[in-house]
């Protein structure tokens, strides 16, 4: 496909990916990004699957193993029928041993030393700096300038307009579009295309802290935390040594106050005595972002395909927005080298590859309705809002639930189960009896075997 010409709009990790690929694949790339890189950006949490699908393609995990990240071996969380804690981890070994470890004289050393699955929680400008500049290192060609609109022609898509720092406006011309341009979602709003999920509408307000302890145990400062509170919930994520992301999800579109913010957090047990908060370039120690879910009536057209969080957006209480970004970097990506090289008709390949993203992206967001659905330790306005949903209101089979967050069934394209004791774990966490757990299994079948069955 040498001869091809492919614009990637957006440089963070869909957009790099996708870029990354295509010009190892001979494609010449051009990436469009407005932004100077590294900068910094939330959502700090990853899977499994984006590091292995980043190694596999790009060759990154040594990089990312040396940039220092903590190690994530799962989550921690106080949430569902109890305020008691529990966590459910990437390895089952590690869920069988890791009493042993918090018993042994160095439980930390004893978690890194074993070969359990893990993934890392990141400093995004450092994480995201690493594939933009594997997609530089691959022959993108990098243009810093700001991406305007669509050129359409004849009902496709052959390009886009760009303007730079001084104003100067120039049209780039191509033979396919990949418009990774984030919530700004430029070809989306372009062809009126996006929607929001109208009960999935939140603002997260978050800040950095040095200084913050971590889980108890061997876990420490390698799991993430997450706490419900009367308004929403609250994330602890190590990024580094002695940095952590802290942060509250809130519904609807106000803004949380910094006195409101503080008095949230006093709500948890998060370990954040004595920590201190770093301050912005503007003094500030609170950033402030929307966290509505959403996604695009179509993922793709003539000439253009969407993706990350151009595509769609789910609740980040899964944190799979990495791993969804990367995975759907990687599937478009060969879909173009077999299409426009001329292996396979373009048109169902990129079909094919719409009808697999849109499948996850409402599986997990079926989940996130369901995990939010069945919190029911927490008194607030937010958790009245979201306790319609009944216990066995399943349309996706939580059996998958472990799997399906560490983003692994996509990777190797096999679907997993729970073992039957994480099973147990789950549901009793989540006040699921077993008479509820019997019907939403049985409801599920139909709507993971009969296409087009699952709603959003």
């Amino acid at each position: 496909m040498s001869s091809s010409h492919v614009v990637v709009i957006g440089g963070g990790p869909a957009g790099a990916t996708a870029a990354a690929i295509l010009a190892k694949e001979g494609a010449r790339v051009t990436l469009i990004e407005r932004e100077h890189f590294p900068r910094e950006h939330v959502g700090e949490s990853m899977q499994p699957a984006s590091i292995a699908l980043l190694d596999t393609h790009l060759g990154l995990r040594a990089e990312i193993e040396a940039a220092g990240f903590p190690r994530k071996y799962g989550a921690t969380y106080v949430w569902g029928e109890t305020r008691e804690p529990w966590s459910v981890l990437f390895d089952e070994r590690l869920e069988r041993e890791i009493g042993g470890l918090d018993a042994g004289p160095d439980p930390e050393a004893a978690l890194l030393g074993g070969s359990y699955d893990h993934a890392y929680n990141v400093d995004r400008s450092r994480f995201d700096d690493i594939v933009f500049r594997a997609a530089l290192g691959a022959g993108v060609e990098l243009r810093e300038v700001e991406a305007r609109a669509p050129i359409v022609e004849d009902g496709r898509v052959v390009g886009v307009t760009t303007r730079d720092p001084s104003g100067r406006e120039e049209s780039v011309r191509a033979d396919y579009v990949i418009d990774a341009s984030g919530q700004r979602c430029l070809l989306g709003r372009a062809f009126d295309l996006a929607e929001d999920v109208g009960d999935m509408r939140a603002t997260a307000t978050y800040g950095y802290v040095d200084g913050a302890g971590g889980a108890s145990g061997a876990l420490g400062r390698h799991v993430q935390m997450v706490e419900s509170v009367s308004d929403g919930w609250c994330w602890f994520i190590p990024i580094a040594k002695d940095r952590t992301s802290v942060g509250i999800v809130s519904q609807g579109r106000e803004r949380l106050t910094d006195d409101r913010f503080d008095a949230l957090l006093r709500e948890t047990s998060l370990p954040i005595e004595g920590a201190r908060w770093v301050l912005d370039a503007k003094g500030q120690r609170l950033r402030r972002t929307r966290d509505w879910s959403y996604a695009c009536k179509r993922f793709a057209g003539e000439g253009f395909a969407l993706i990350g969080d151009a595509a769609c957006f789910v609740d980040p209480i899964l944190s799979g927005g990495v791993d969804f970004a990367v995975r759907m970097g990687c599937r478009v990506a060969f879909a173009l080298v077999r299409g426009l090289g001329g292996a396979e008709p373009l048109g169902p390949m990129i079909a094919s590859c719409e009808q697999q993203l849109r499948r996850e992206y409402k599986a997990y967001l079926r989940i996130a309705r369901y995990w939010y659905g069945n919190n029911r330790s927490v008194d607030g306005l937010f958790w009245e809002a979201h306790r319609e949903i009944a216990p066995d209101a399943l349309t996706t089979p939580l059996r998958a639930f472990v799997y399906l967050t560490t983003g692994k069934h996509a990777a190797d394209q096999h679907l997993k189960v729970f073992t039957e004791w994480q099973e147990k774990k789950m549901f009793g966490q989540l006040g699921v009896d077993g008479l509820a757990l019997k019907r939403a299994w049985k409801d599920a079948q139909p709507a993971t075997t009969k296409p087009g069955s699952a709603d959003g």
